[in-house]
């Protein structure tokens, strides 16, 4: 049944006025004024329901070693026969 067959076309202004009542008496002490509230409505009516997909951070890289620019690295000492195990290791796989 719509709505229009139940409603008195002279009953509409007083329930208009009633319902102005109503949201300013609900409004009253908020701190928030009319427009701010039909904003907050309008803005809750126009969001999805679902929240946005979250961007991923980029992957931490286990091998990447921060160095402060300007600085650079010096290479560090490796003894003979570490060189010499390494390459014996190497030749045997």
């Amino acid at each position: 049944m719509p709505v229009e067959s139940w409603l008195n076309t002279e009953n509409v202004p007083d329930f208009a006025a009633h319902a102005t009542a109503m949201i300013d008496a609900a409004l009253t002490g908020s701190g928030l004024t009319r427009e701010s509230y039909w904003a907050a409505v309008r803005k809750g009516y126009n969001t999805p329901y679902n929240d946005p997909p979250r961007s991923r951070a980029a992957p931490a890289q286990p091998n990447a070693i921060a160095v402060p620019s300007g600085q650079a690295l010096e290479p560090l000492p490796v003894p003979a026969g570490v060189i010499a195990a390494l390459a014996a290791e190497a030749r045997a796989v």
